[in-house]
């Protein structure tokens, strides 16, 4: 396993709870008018919302993508409250829940800090300008805050350090978080030798597997395996699962190490100490 660098050593970390809200592809499973053995499936954990987790850090929510599914992942998983959305990048089943983010504002009272990069917030600002334009106010609009992070800085959240990873999906450069010993990256294909370096010493990392015949965007199952190697993790969780993968048969051909996440999933992590 890899040393970890000096500065994420010396950092402690509370408990972290990771909630699976989804680990679907962009169309989900099943998927519509599909009649496969998976999409057909009565295995639960073969029905996948679109791809986004919780994370519970001490006393701070964080939610990591808003997707299309957002309102019913939340019915079903409740967050008492969301103390900062992170945005990997704009696709639309990463981001299209954004609308029922408002329920929070009530519940708040106020806005959530929503973090991604320039790129993707300026993205935002296009795709749902009523949400940014104060003629259009008054009436049920989510309010956000864009912050802007870039990958590799560090920012910090509730008390929570973040640090933000650029990875490659296709020719899009998007973000991955790292929370201490833990990391997630989504619709990932490729993870940069400078991102490699910032992922030393992470114990446990939820990576996208979409399936195993090649995809131009996506990690198979294969090659998300072998990432998960070089990182050097105890656990590997894969995520982003297309309706080729039945989840019990292609658990039963990893290695013990990893396997399928699941809707609904809760992974657990003990607090870290500085060294």
């Amino acid at each position: 396993m890899m040393s970890e660098p000096q500065g994420e050593r010396a950092q402690a970390y509370p408990p972290l709870k990771i909630r699976v809200l989804g680990s679907g592809t962009s169309m989900g499973v099943p998927v519509v008018g599909c009649r496969c053995a998976v999409c057909t499936s009565s295995d639960p954990r073969n029905k996948r919302m679109r791809s986004s987790i919780s994370v519970q850090a001490g006393d701070t929510w964080i939610l990591i993508d808003c997707s299309i599914d957002f309102r019913m992942q939340l019915l079903t998983w409740p967050m008492p409250r969301i103390d900062a959305l992170l945005v990997t990048h704009t696709h639309s089943d990463h981001i299209n829940g954004i609308d029922d983010l408002r329920c929070y504002n009530y519940l708040q009272r106020g806005p959530i800090p929503l973090y991604s990069t320039e790129y993707f917030l300026n993205d935002l600002r296009v795709r749902f300008p009523y949400c940014f334009n104060p003629l259009q106010r008054g009436g049920g609009v989510p309010e956000v805050d864009l912050i802007g992070v870039e990958p590799g800085r560090p920012f910090d959240c509730g008390g929570v350090r973040i640090l933000p990873l650029a990875i490659m999906h296709g020719r899009l450069s998007i973000l991955g978080f790292r929370f201490g010993p833990f990391a997630y990256m989504t619709d990932c294909s490729a993870i940069p030798e400078e991102t490699l370096a910032k992922l030393a010493g992470v114990r446990v990392v939820i990576l996208s597997a979409l399936r195993h015949t090649p995809h131009p965007t996506h990690f198979t199952v294969e090659q998300a395996v072998e990432a998960a190697r070089l990182i050097g993790v105890e656990q590997a969780y894969f995520t982003h699962i297309a309706d080729e993968l039945d989840h019990e048969a292609t658990n039963r051909k990893l290695p013990p190490w990893a396997r399928l996440a699941y809707d609904g999933q809760l992974i657990e992590l003990a607090a870290t100490g500085g060294a």
